[in-house]
This record gives structure tokens, C-alpha cells and sequence, in this order.
């Protein structure tokens, strides 16, 4: 029997049942759990469809149609050989081309993640000081708390997310569940907003920077590097690249140096 104070260590997966004594009228405990939804089938459920997706796109085998009638079965047994060279396909293709898109996982992790924490100095979540410019080193001032992923645009969805027409950059910071990386993100995030109670139940817009692919080699160099010159940024022009330094440091996801 637990006592007030008690700690009680449940290994991931243990189905648990909190229940009162006989004589004592209620009790009140609280389930922390940490971690969740990080596991290797979660990582693979996120990432096959796009691997799918890309290898269809080269593999005739994969566009094939199925047999007439085969979804009409009831047993599909005889489909689990195809379906394991299938999969054999695709192992080798992910071992030979080293690509593997998964975007909604960093989305979700980092969206709910609380922004940094910086005691009772908020300076550095608000944009201020020198603005970047050509000549100006750079460097990200939050790198635990910003991920990069690649997403089909909403507005052409049909559009492959290798084809720059079709796929847009997405810069978000811890936080941006809420919008914004501000100091006032931590207090929508952890209070939450009459908007947020009202929009509860639906499926919530994911906020961020965005950017044409083109952007991606100076994006990675910004991530990749202790700091970087916006002159030495990987786009076609200065103008680009001060846009670039100027969308990042205004989020408060850069400091100039």
C-alpha cells in the first residue's frame, strides 16, 4: 500500500490500476509518464509511407497492381511472400541510398517541447540587438530546441517532397505548438489559451518558419556550424541570404555575433 509522498517506478508498457483501501474515502495520485510514443515501431510507422512513397517512385515492382479479387479474401496469407519481398525491397534501398524522411515525429516532439529555459531573463527569447547582415557571423542560439524538416506543399499536396515546386522547408522552434518562440510562449504553453481550449479535440496547426527547398544547404550549414558568415550561406543571392538571417533572428532562433 502506498503511503502520501511514495514513488512508484513503472517500466514503459505496465498496465497499472491506482485503487483506494476499504475505509478511506478517496485518494488522489499522479501518473507521470515520460518518453511516450518514442519507440522504434513509432519511428518506423513514420517513416515507411515516405519511404514508400519514394521508392514507388523508381520501382516498378511497387506501382504493380495487386490480384483481382485479393482484398475480397478473407485469408491473405498467400500475400505475406510478396509482401516480405516487398519489404526486402525496401530494406535495400534504405541501406544503399542512407535517405529516410521522417518529419512528423520532430514535429510533434518539438512543438510540445517547452522553450529553453532561462531563469527570470527573457532577453533572449525577445529579437533585439544587431541585425544581421551580408557581413554579419551568425550562429543558432538554440540548437536542442529547432528541427528542419522537409513537408509536401499544402498547396500543390500532389507534388513529390523532392521536387522544389512541390515541397517547402519547415524551421520550428520549441514552443511554436503555441506559435512563437517568445517568452510568451512559455506562459501560453504551460496555461494554455481560451482559443487552444476551444480548438480542443481537433487537429492542431503546426507553426513555423518556412522556406522554398532551395534553402535547405544554407539552413544546414547555419545548423551544422559553431557559427557562419551570412555572406558564405549556401543561396544564390545576398539579398536571400540576409532574408534567411533576418526570418531566423527575428524568431529568436539566431544571435548575431
Amino acid at each position: 500500500v502506498l503511503q502520501p509522498g511514495d514513488l512508484l517506478y513503472f517500466p514503459r508498457g505496465t498496465i497499472h490500476q491506482a485503487d483506494t483501501p476499504p475505509g478511506i474515502s478517496y485518494s488522489t495520485h499522479v501518473t507521470i509518464s515520460t518518453y511516450q510514443n518514442n519507440s522504434w515501431g513509432d519511428f518506423l510507422l513514420d517513416a515507411i509511407p515516405g519511404l514508400v512513397f519514394d521508392t514507388a517512385k523508381e520501382d516498378v515492382v511497387l506501382r504493380a497492381s495487386i490480384p483481382r479479387q485479393l482484398l475480397m479474401q478473407v485469408d491473405l496469407a498467400d500475400s505475406t511472400e510478396k509482401l516480405s519481398s516487398l519489404l526486402r525491397r525496401l530494406a535495400d534501398r534504405l541501406e544503399s541510398t542512407r535517405e529516410l524522411k521522417s518529419s512528423d515525429m520532430k514535429k510533434d516532439f518539438i512543438t510540445n517541447r517547452l522553450p529553453p529555459y532561462l531563469g527570470c531573463d527573457p532577453d533572449p527569447l525577445t529579437p533585439g540587438g544587431k541585425l544581421p547582415k551580408i557581413d554579419s557571423k551568425i550562429r543558432l542560439q538554440f540548437r536542442d530546441y529547432a528541427v528542419i524538416t522537409v513537408e509536401p506543399d499544402q498547396e500543390n499536396p500532389v507534388s513529390t517532397a523532392k521536387s522544389p515546386r512541390g515541397a517547402r522547408l519547415c524551421v520550428l522552434g520549441a514552443g511554436w505548438g503555441v506559435h512563437g518562440l517568445g517568452a510568451a510562449a512559455l506562459d501560453s504553453h504551460m496555461m494554455g489559451t481560451e482559443e487552444d481550449t476551444s480548438e480542443e479535440g481537433s487537429s492542431q496547426q503546426t507553426h513555423g518558419l518556412r522556406f522554398p527547398l532551395s534553402h535547405l544547404d544554407a539552413l544546414k550549414q547555419i545548423w551544422s556550424s559553431s557559427a557562419v558568415h551570412v555572406k558564405e550561406l549556401n543561396l544564390s543571392s545576398d539579398e536571400e541570404k540576409e532574408n534567411l538571417a533576418l526570418s531566423l533572428w527575428t524568431e529568436c532562433l539566431i544571435e548575431v555575433l
